[in-house]
């Protein structure tokens, strides 16, 4: 008995086993084949965001806090006086030589030369200024600044600040407007140095308000850009030229003062270091910066 229920159990697995295969001939092979979808031509994916769509926050400094930055003072680029000239016209010459020894000097460094409105944007708002950005500033107008300096800077890829002495411009040995102009349209930042290069805190109310007031207009009007830099003339200010500044429209002031410290209080008292022909000059205030 149990070795025939054995046989028809073996029967029946083949009986099943032949219907199994029976079905999978007359299909064919292809029926077990496991087809992939093709991918959807709608499909859509989500855009990741672009530059724009993302933006950071900053946390601006505190009012007084240390910042150090050191801005450099330029006067005359040009070939050096004869010793027999008055000493002030020496010491306040670079040598397009002299200069480009300084540009050379803050490249092979590592220093990034940047716009007082850099470090403005970095008291407003905490955008970073890079770890060692200095600024370089010219008062005054003077043709070599566009013959010798503007060129080394195009060269070495270096951005200024320029302040224009208006009441000068277009004299013997002063920039034109048409130079001013094409430094403003290459980069180059323009400001005010007042109009006849007073001693600013000697003047009435009258006369200030014109040297500051007058002379932002007539640059804003010859180059097409609205300025909003003062720096005052022999760095000669108080607190009175600086509240007329304030009321003029200029969001900062540079004076001269041999330190590199600045602090967003007092940002219309920015300092500046007096640059002179020798690198030391330069050097000398960038120990352990």
């Amino acid at each position: 008995m149990k070795k025939f229920l054995f046989l028809f159990i073996v029967v029946i697995l083949l009986a099943a086993a032949g219907a199994v295969f029976w079905f999978w001939w007359q299909a064919g092979p292809s029926s077990l084949t496991v087809k992939t979808p093709a991918p959807s031509t709608s499909q859509s994916f989500e855009a990741l965001p672009s530059g724009e769509t993302v933006s950071s926050i900053f946390e601006p400094p505190a009012a007084g806090q240390v910042i150090k930055f050191p801005v450099f003072n330029y006067h005359h680029i040009r070939p050096m006086p004869p010793a027999s000239a008055p000493i002030d016209e020496r010491s306040f010459t670079v040598t397009p030589e002299g200069f480009e020894a300084h540009l050379k000097y803050f490249k092979d460094n590592g220093y990034q030369t940047v716009l007082i409105s850099d470090l403005l944007d970095y008291f407003d708002t905490g955008k970073p200024l890079s770890a060692k950005a200095v600024a370089i500033t010219f008062d005054d107008g003077r043709y070599g600044q566009y013959d010798f300096a503007y060129k080394l800077l195009k060269q070495y890829n270096m951005v200024a600040t320029f302040f224009v002495t208006t009441g000068w411009v277009g004299r013997k040995d002063i920039l034109t407007w048409d130079e001013i102009k094409e430094m403003s349209d290459n980069g180059m930042a323009i400001g005010s140095h007042s109009i006849s290069h007073p001693h600013l805190t000697a003047q009435n109310d009258a006369d200030l308000r014109h040297e500051l007031v007058d002379s932002k207009k007539e640059i804003e009007e010859k180059i097409g850009q609205s300025i909003n830099l003062l720096a005052y003339p022999g760095g000669d200010y108080n607190d009175r030229v600086i509240k007329f500044a304030k009321e003029a429209g200029y969001i900062a002031g540079l004076g001269v003062y041999k330190i590199i410290d600045q602090m967003p209080k007092y940002r219309y008292s920015i300092r500046r270091f007096h640059a002179d022909d020798a690198l030391d000059s330069i050097t000398s205030k960038l120990v352990n910066y």
